[in-house]
């Protein structure tokens, strides 16, 4: 088994609220700003994605047979404004983004 942590990076974008972190379609926690989820996966490929209300990341697919650590930040930035509405309407797997930290 490899062990599959993902880290929330503060912002200002859904600070109250948490993102859940789905692997293979299967939610496997939610997670609040700041925290850090970990999660035993089989080794195996995988896919991860960040979900919040009907809105999320694209799909990433990460390597199983070792340690994988990932990152997920908002996709908006400090303004908002009309890419707020770009995000949650028409770009809705771009709202978060998700990214590998490190590939051992």
């Amino acid at each position: 088994m490899s062990t599959l942590t993902v880290t929330r990076e503060s912002g200002c974008a859904d600070k109250m609220r948490k993102y859940s972190i789905l692997v293979d379609g299967v939610s496997i926690g939610s997670i609040a700003e700041g925290e850090t989820l970990h999660s035993e996966i089989d080794p195996q490929k995988h896919r991860v994605e960040a979900r919040i209300d009907f809105c999320g990341s694209r799909t990433l697919e990460i390597d199983g047979s070792h340690d994988q650590s990932l990152t997920v930040r908002s996709g908006l930035p400090s303004w908002h404004g009309a890419h707020s509405l770009y995000k949650v309407f028409i770009d809705r797997k771009g709202y978060l983004e998700l990214e590998v930290n490190n590939e051992n």
